[in-house]
């Protein structure tokens, strides 16, 4: 698979066309969709209907591609790029990572980070990790799964925070400068930064100033804990984006890792598209405050 990048020669901004991906389940439209367990190729019993898996957290013995496991990365069947991969959240047929057990959350996360390692050691420059929650921010399937992207180079909007980190970090001043505070807890804090792009926007980031995630049980505390801080104030059914920004995989660089998640109950529109100024609705302090 090769990429047909191309770049607007008006202002710089990159376009990646995947025609494969329009044959993804819901890739046109945006209704809601019902999959039910019976059917779902994410549940337990169903892993024939998946790639083979590339890594898995399973019980001692467990046969490849079985029942068995608790966690299972498989390549994704309509890849945007090269070694795109699907990380299931569980056997059970779970729709909504707020249901998810601490368990399962910190199991996740640290999946995340075997596959940075292997990724780093088959020589990429990044591995892009995150989540979509919803037809709304992009999921082509209900069961609960989050999405794993490897670059051969540092990737535009990565490689954009880097002269910031090259200094002296704005993250450590925002925590050190009170910023608007949603939870503190095991060396990470999670808070409505000023500079949301939108409504209910909160990013999740270590007091620590560190290229890469330390504890993935403690992060995936931190965002279990904040989708039910979004379920609770925002309702069920949220649509929803998680981008885990750390530090590029090769080379030494300056970087202060960070976990945004971002709430869809606005759509970009004529200033966000014609102007690139994102628009907020809600000011962050009110966010944190109603958050907390």
């Amino acid at each position: 698979m090769t990429l047909d990048l191309r770049r607007n020669p008006l202002n710089g901004a990159l376009v990646l066309v995947a025609p494969g991906r329009a044959a993804r389940p819901g890739a046109t439209g945006r209704t809601t969709r019902v999959n039910e367990s019976a059917t779902c190729p994410f549940c337990e019993g169903h892993e024939g209907q998946t790639p083979p898996e590339v890594a898995v957290e399973a019980a001692e013995g467990r046969e490849p591609d079985g029942p068995g496991w608790t966690v299972r990365v498989v390549p994704n069947k309509y890849p945007a790029i090269p070694g795109h991969e699907v990380v299931v959240h569980g056997p059970a047929h779970l729709t909504a990572f707020a249901d998810a057990s601490p368990r399962l959350a910190e199991e996740v996360v640290a999946m995340w980070g075997r596959r940075r390692r292997w990724h780093a050691a088959e020589g990429r420059a990044y591995l892009l990790a995150g989540m979509n929650e919803g037809a709304g921010a992009g999921a082509s399937l209900p069961h609960s799964h989050s999405q794993l992207a490897p670059f051969d180079e540092v990737p535009p909007a990565v490689a954009a925070e880097a002269p910031a980190l090259a200094g002296a970090c704005p993250l450590c001043a925002a925590l050190a400068d009170g910023a608007a505070t949603v939870r503190d807890q095991d060396g990470l804090v999670t808070f409505c930064p000023a500079w949301s792009r939108s409504p209910y926007e909160t990013w999740i980031v270590p007091r620590a100033h560190q290229g890469e995630v330390a504890d993935p049980a403690a992060l995936g505390r931190a965002l279990l804990d904040v989708a039910h801080r979004f379920r609770a104030l925002l309702g069920d059914g949220l649509s929803w984006n998680v981008v885990l920004h750390d530090a590029p995989l090769a080379g030494e660089r300056p970087w202060h890792w960070h976990l945004e998640a971002l709430p869809r109950i606005t759509v970009p529109a004529l200033i966000e598209l014609g102007a690139g100024i994102w628009i907020n609705t809600v000011d962050p302090d009110r966010a944190a405050g109603e958050l907390a």
